[in-house]
């Protein structure tokens, strides 16, 4: 451990085992849905289209993702996968109120863009009222192999709200809360690692809360979802945080990504990701991630972005490849 940058490992709100050969699954509150909304309209998620605007496939009729604003390090290379340690916050989203389904996350992306359409797998920590049910950090996983056009069974949505995730593990599941929170200024701060890996044409994925133990294997979205595109490989990985916000006014939200803090708050401040690794080739070989910074701002008509992020690829240190990030408070 860095003894400058003291880090411990978040636990999951584990619940009793269920009935042999069941687990528990995380269902959205379908009342908190607007009468003129679709259930499927509003728990979408279009975000992954606006984190890389210079992708090769993108066209004119991609559905729109305003609304959302990103702190984000990419790189455009084959990868069969990705790992990272993720510093646990407890930002406060739907500030001022919205008419929708804000959220604030801390994930990786995985992207192909060799079918027609992108086809994305993400993974992380989300806190979204409506999906959660709370205001608490849950893990998450979601994919779309339609470019984000729609979710539905094999094509793409949260966690297992839609047909196409394969349980693995009996007690721990995509939807389960994290306990705790960091807290500002404190000298050692929370977090939790996450994994995505290609395997024997599956794409696995995994938590963790001990750097130095084995992964934890949640289960995985088959190859056979993505025809060809992601069933091969990702072309595309990027680390950050995501905002959504349902406001007439996106530039008007206050809502928090992270800490609330400004990247160049730094350690105990600002909220950060650590051990930032890219798996090379299907034997499983990692190495540093070597992203470039980016932001963007939900909508043209916004005068800046209230999100920042600081990058140290292949820093040298224990924390390998890391960034900071977060805002709006400067």
């Amino acid at each position: 451990m860095d003894p400058k940058r003291q880090t411990q490992p978040a636990s999951l709100d584990t619940s009793p085992a269920g009935p042999a050969g069941h687990v528990p699954i995380l269902r959205p509150n379908i009342a908190r849905v607007p009468h003129d909304m679709t259930l499927e309209r509003y728990l979408s998620k279009k975000g992954g289209l606006l984190v890389n605007m210079n992708r090769a496939n993108r066209k004119p009729t991609d559905p729109n993702p305003a609304g959302y604003f990103h702190a984000t390090s990419s790189s455009t290379m084959n990868n069969y996968g990705c790992d990272a340690w993720l510093n646990v916050w407890d930002p406060v989203v739907d500030t001022p109120s919205s008419p929708g389904d804000d959220h604030s996350i801390s994930q990786t992306w995985l992207q192909n863009y060799q079918t027609p359409h992108v086809q994305s797998i993400e993974a992380g920590l989300t806190v979204d009222h409506s999906l959660n049910g709370d205001a608490a950090n849950h893990l998450f996983t979601y994919y779309t192999a339609s470019g984000y056009a729609s979710d539905g069974n094999n094509i793409g949505g949260y966690n297992r709200l839609d047909g196409g995730w394969v349980q693995y593990n009996a007690t721990i599941f995509h939807g389960i809360r994290i306990n705790g929170s960091s807290t500002q200024g404190a000298q050692s701060q929370l977090e939790i690692g996450i994994k995505f890996q290609l395997y024997q044409d599956n794409w696995w994925f995994g938590f963790n809360n001990n750097e130095s133990g084995p992964w934890t294997w949640l289960g995985y979205y088959p190859a056979s979802l993505f025809s060809n595109g992601l069933g091969n490989l990702a072309q595309w990985v990027s680390f950050g945080g995501e905002v959504y916000t349902a406001m007439a006014n996106p530039c008007a939200t206050t809502d928090q990504m992270g800490s609330d803090r400004q990247a160049a708050e730094g350690f105990r401040r600002a909220a950060f990701q650590r051990l930032l690794h890219v798996q090379t080739d299907t034997a499983g070989t990692l190495g540093n991630f070597n992203g470039v910074a980016e932001v963007d701002a939900a909508v043209s008509t916004c005068t800046s972005d209230p999100y920042t992020i600081t990058t140290f690829m292949n820093s040298g240190s224990s924390w390998d490849s890391y960034q900071f990030y977060g805002g709006p408070t400067a």
